[in-house]
Order: C-alpha cells, then structure tokens, then sequence
C-alpha cells in the first residue's frame, strides 16, 4: 500500500504477518515506522510461516511472502492485496479479505467512517493505481 495506512488492518483487531510479509514491507522506506509502530504498540504480531515449498511450484508467480501468508492462514482470515495470490489462496480454500473488504469491515465495524472511506479511496486511486469496482465503491463511501 503506497498510501501508508498499514494502521487500517489493525483497527479491525490484533493480526499477525509472517516473517517474509514483514521483511518485504520492511523495505520500503514509507512502510517501515509505521509497521514497526504497530508492532511496539501490540497490534502486529510476528508468527513463523507454515513450510510453503510445496506452493511454490504450483504458484511460480508468488514471492515468499504470498505464499507463505497462503501457508499459514489455514483457519484464519488471510489478507491478501495483491489479485493473483487472492486468486491463489482462495483456491487453496482460504478465506481472503482484500482492501474492499477491509474497508467494508472497518465501515462495519464502525471503525472507519464515510469520510476517511472516502479518502482512502481517493488516495488509493491516486497514489497505487487501484482501482474499486463501482459497485464496490458507492457500497464504501454511502
């Protein structure tokens, strides 16, 4: 997530990333404070990932940290951003939330209101390219 909001996901409660998640997003320079923020302050976990090696052959397109969050999410919610391991992990037979669903969630939840939805939206579009499908986006911001 270009838009520096890793916050988001622990709003919803305490979560955990494996290992591999927590080294890619340690190397970007705009995620790193605020994950290690989150981590100081309790609301992200470290969990050693479950063995992947047997997903890599079947899922050749996936970095360490998809397939290791695909490994070890067996009886969680796993939350996945990027389509093809969504794909992957649900085929796998995981349940996947991705950054509509996190969003509606928080929306749910009343953690997140109509307009910092809005903005997120907004900023996602802008800054990472994402795109929502409308549906998706007039359910968020009404």
């Amino acid at each position: 997530m270009k838009i520096s909001r890793i916050n988001l996901i622990s709003r919803l409660g305490r979560i955990h990333i494996t290992i591999e998640v927590y080294e890619e997003l340690s190397k970007c320079r705009y995620l790193i404070k605020p994950l290690v923020d989150e981590i100081q302050q309790g609301n992200i976990g470290l969990s050693e990932s479950c063995d992947y090696s047997h997903l890599q052959k079947k899922y050749p397109r996936l970095g360490a940290g998809e397939l290791s969050v695909i490994a070890s999410a067996k009886g969680k919610i796993a939350f996945i951003e990027d389509r093809d391991a969504e794909t992957a992990a649900r085929e796998e037979e995981l349940k996947v939330y991705n950054i509509p669903d996190v969003l509606l969630a928080g929306k749910t939840k009343g953690r997140l209101d109509k307009i910092e939805i809005s903005q997120i939206v907004r900023e996602l579009r802008e800054k990472d390219g994402y795109l929502f499908k409308k549906e998706i986006e007039k359910e968020l911001i009404r």
